[in-house]
């Protein structure tokens, strides 16, 4: 809670600039969060020390490709999202410079 005092606080010697791309950070940084997620994981994790199998539902070609397709717009998603993040964070390193 001090913290957000001490943001609003300061408030008035940000500049515009600033905020925006501190909002587009958090923003990015909420959905990155979001999307790793909804991610499945690569490794087999309990499965292997229970001794179950993967569930063979896709055995169709569209269901096997239906999850790959998933699992690569999530991936982009995660990329484009952590490129965000480090264009706003050099951005705000380059405009706290100028003071």
């Amino acid at each position: 809670m001090l913290n957000i005092i001490a943001f609003l606080a300061a408030l008035p010697s940000f500049s515009y600039p600033k905020i925006i791309i501190a909002a587009l950070a958090l923003i990015a940084a909420g959905f990155i969060i979001f999307v790793v997620l909804q991610q499945k994981g690569n490794s087999d994790g309990m499965e292997a020390m229970t001794g179950s199998t993967k569930d063979d539902d896709n055995e169709s070609y569209y269901g096997q490709n239906s999850a790959s397709r998933r699992e690569r717009v999530l991936k982009t998603w995660t990329f484009i999202c952590a490129g965000v993040i480090a264009v706003a964070c050099i951005a705000m390193i380059i405009l706290n410079s100028f003071k």
